[in-house]
């Protein structure tokens, strides 16, 4: 919860710093204008220009008045707009909460949005020249500037169709907002992807900060230029949606039997309703034409006809590759749950409480019978098979957990053999002085298979075993003599399934943080490890 209030402290403080960038850089391009403007009358020869007229003309406007508090207002309003609809309504809407208290958290940001929109429109003045043609002592026509007009380009129809696309701009900043935590919440699943996960961030505010220094709101009207086309995309991706779900819902289940009633049936209510989506934004289409282009609300069957295919081959092409996503995770979660009876099995076949009361009744009897060796042995049996039943289903432990395993199952691999003919063992493990976490069972199938393939009876044989740490990485290194009863392994990538199986566990689990060297030679096997801890 902390965390997630910090990162909705942080975009609104990022939004608020764009806003406010973008409310100077308009303050200054109005000043701006408002100078260019002057300037450039006076730079016209006095007898083309009546400078007095034109004052006269601009006592009716304020640029304080007109120019930058209908700026201000307007931005400060739809920032509470945007605060309200993101923070407070979103959230209830994508938890499908849909009480009263919802609504009217809508309403209130469709009200500070609409009230964003007449600030500026109704409040926002402007102002051009009067011209006048006459005719000079010469009979020559010559133009002048008599004067200068203030005006307003407040439309109450504009009004409406103005609060419409800023509420679109808010919809499209919620969807690109959604889309992005998604992304930003399956990169926290992986280990190594936190690093990502800061750049996008930093990726995604750096184009907000360009956006707004570089881009433009329309100042007449909304409904011109990215904004519409924006709009009418995002219809249609509406349109595409809906119908998606409709195909893949109640035509996909029957589309092997084409010939079946409900398939006709269905078929028939998908392309009914894919000819009224298509109508609906072919209409919206045509509906700004004849608004802003002042054309005729004339429907075009040419353009219709394209939107009705382009609807309909992405809603069969999104439920056919739903479908195939969904049959890959149905696979997966099959694999899983069988994967996960198989191993609820073998386990069931042991008792752990029977193993260790029988374990500890041959400890005892070892003692009584004055068996120091063998004690000792099964007491290092015991704490190995509590590790593997407790300890080894963890998703990390402590090193000097694993440490511990290690002595314990070489110690019990020494007690079967007789180090002083030809066989040489060495263990150089070094203690841990912090807490160090990793993953369990990676080091010990490389030990394993040192003792299972690099011990012999008839010929010299040797182990070394070397782990070591430091503040980053922890080394591990197997070094083991290699005999004749090996001959079915032909290389390093056949040596045990074992091996193989730590291998996809470190590709997994530490993704780019570890180097795994294996190589083999005819006399000799030799693992090197390197793990950031």
């Amino acid at each position: 919860m902390q965390k997630l209030l910090k990162d909705q402290r942080y975009e609104a403080f990022l939004v608020l710093g764009c806003f406010v960038i973008y409310v100077v850089k308009r303050l200054f391009q109005e000043a701006h204008a408002f100078d260019e403007f002057i300037y450039h009358l006076r730079s016209l020869p006095p007898a083309s220009r009546d400078m007095a007229a034109v004052w006269k003309g601009l006592t009716d406007y304020s640029h304080l008045m007109n120019a930058v508090m209908p700026i201000v207002a307007g931005a400060g309003l739809f920032y509470s707009g945007w605060s309200v609809f993101h923070f407070r309504f979103a959230p209830k809407f994508w938890a499908r909460d849909y009480s009263v208290v919802t609504f009217l958290l809508f309403a209130v940001s469709v009200m500070f949005v609409f009230a964003s929109v007449w600030a500026y429109s109704y409040l926002k003045l402007d102002y051009r020249e009067i011209h006048r043609i006459y005719t000079d002592a010469q009979g020559k026509m010559v133009q002048k500037v008599v004067g200068s007009l203030v005006y307003s380009n407040f439309r109450k129809l504009f009004l409406v169709t103005d609060t419409v696309a800023l509420l679109v701009l808010l919809c499209l900043y919620e969807a690109l907002a959604q889309g992005f935590y998604f992304v930003k919440a399956r990169l926290k699943e992986e280990d190594n992807n936190q690093v990502i996960g800061y750049a996008l961030e930093a990726a995604i505010s750096v184009f907000l900060v360009i956006v707004a220094v570089a881009g433009n709101i329309p100042q007449k009207d909304y409904w011109s230029g990215p904004v519409r086309e924006m709009t009418i995309l995002g219809l249609t991706g509406v349109v595409v949606y809906f119908l998606q779900g409709y195909f893949y819902n109640r035509c996909l289940p029957y589309v092997y039997d084409l010939n079946s009633e409900k398939f006709r049936k269905n078929m028939l209510g998908f392309l009914v309703n894919a000819i009224a989506g298509a109508t609906l934004v072919h209409s919206f289409q045509l509906l700004i034409w004849s608004i802003y282009n002042r054309s005729y609300f004339e429907i075009d069957f040419y353009y219709l006809f394209l939107i009705f295919g382009l609807v309909v081959l992405a809603s069969v092409g999104v439920a056919f590759l739903r479908k195939a996503l969904l049959k890959e995770k149905i696979f997966l979660k099959t694999q899983i749950s069988n994967k996960s009876a198989e191993l609820s099995s073998l386990r069931s076949q042991i008792n752990p409480h029977f193993l260790f009361n029988a374990l500890n009744t041959l400890y005892s009897v070892a003692l009584r019978e004055n068996a120091p060796k063998t004690s000792d042995g099964i007491q290092k049996l015991g704490d190995m098979m509590r590790f593997m039943l407790q300890d080894n289903h963890q998703d990390r432990i402590p090193l000097s957990k694993e440490i511990d395993y290690l002595n314990n199952f070489i110690e019990i691999q020494r007690m079967r053999i007789d180090e002083s003919k030809d066989i040489k063992i060495e263990v150089n493990i070094q203690a841990s002085d912090r807490e160090i976490y990793l993953a369990p069972m990676l080091l010990n199938p490389f030990v394993e298979n040192a003792f299972k393939h690099g011990l012999s009876f008839l010929s010299p044989s040797w182990i070394f075993i070397t782990l070591t740490h430091d503040d980053h990485n922890l080394y591990f290194k197997v070094h083991n003599s290699l005999h004749s009863k090996t001959e079915e392994m032909e290389n390093a990538e056949s040596h045990g399934i074992g091996l193989e199986n730590v291998k996809k566990r470190l590709e997994l689990i530490y993704p780019n943080r570890h180097k795994l060297e294996i190589q083999q030679t005819a006399q000799d096997f030799f693992v090197n490890l390197v793990l950031e801890v």
